[in-house]
């Protein structure tokens, strides 16, 4: 599967996804949109060996997706994509996927491509980069909230506006006062009430981005309703959002976002 538009020279670069989302096809459907002004590359969606995809057809599963290892059989990965997964809750040694994703993470970064970890991807991938620990929330941050971007510098950054909506659905974030004492890593962009919202490494090679940018507008107040009718302990009604009507006005942040960092994985291939 790929996003390749016709007549353009040069090799597309080649950028893995590793979906660890509950609902693999609903998540696809939520990503790709959010790449549409992205330039072409070519997708390979990444699946956990041990996973066993139980919410999805497992027919499809398996004509979509393949093994890190599957992969990168015939060429290496030019970038890599983990999306969140519904573990923050769990301290990162309790997630048992977590071996086999830190050997794909650790062979794509030592190859020098860039990495994007998105909400728990952000966290994990940070915690097995450079060990950054994350704090386990008693309430869940859920809401649309305004940013600040802190650094203007590098590819990423460059593309945002200084304050943007960033929305996020989560129990856990980084531990800020560790981040702002690393000597590897950055924060890129904070909220009140949300705390770290991006943070990269200072290579640029690494971005972190612990919020939702590829979720839809309604999506927050449907996961109010679904976690308030589980009994969810700890939901609060989402910030910023109007359960009745609510505006999806994070979309702009979220084009830019993709775009700029699928253009730094192009640019970093072509410069191999």
């Amino acid at each position: 599967m790929s996003t390749l538009i016709s007549g353009l020279p040069g090799r597309p670069p080649r950028i893995g996804i590793v979906n660890l989302m509950p609902h693999a096809e609903q998540y696809e459907n939520w990503l790709m949109p959010q790449l549409s002004l992205a330039q072409p590359f070519e997708l390979q969606w990444i699946r956990i060996s041990s996973r066993r995809y139980h919410l999805d057809d497992p027919d499809r599963i398996a004509a979509t997706y393949r093994t890190y290892e599957e992969a990168t059989a015939d060429a290496p990965l030019d970038g890599l994509i983990v999306s969140g997964a519904a573990v923050e809750h769990l301290p990162f040694e309790e997630v048992r996927f977590m071996d086999e994703l830190n050997d794909m993470v650790q062979d794509v970064h030592a190859q020098g491509s860039p990495i994007l970890g998105l909400c728990w991807g952000a966290m994990g991938v940070g915690h097995l980069l450079y060990g950054l620990p994350k704090d386990i929330y008693s309430a869940k941050i859920s809401g649309m909230y305004e940013t600040e971007l802190l650094a203007q510098d590098g590819p990423v950054a460059s593309a945002l506006d200084d304050r943007f909506w960033s929305t996020h659905s989560r129990f856990a974030g980084f531990d800020d006062k560790a981040l702002d004492a690393s000597t590897t890593v950055r924060a890129l962009a904070r909220a009140d009430g949300a705390g770290t919202v991006i943070a990269e490494s200072y290579d640029h090679s690494v971005l972190m981005h612990t919020g939702h940018p590829e979720y839809y507008g309604s999506r927050l107040a449907e996961e109010y309703h679904r976690d308030v009718d589980q009994q969810v302990a700890g939901v609060r009604a989402p910030v910023g959002v109007d359960l009745d009507q609510p505006l999806r006005l994070w979309r702009s942040h979220s084009l830019a976002f993709f775009a700029s960092w699928v253009r730094l994985v192009a640019d970093q291939s072509a410069a191999r």
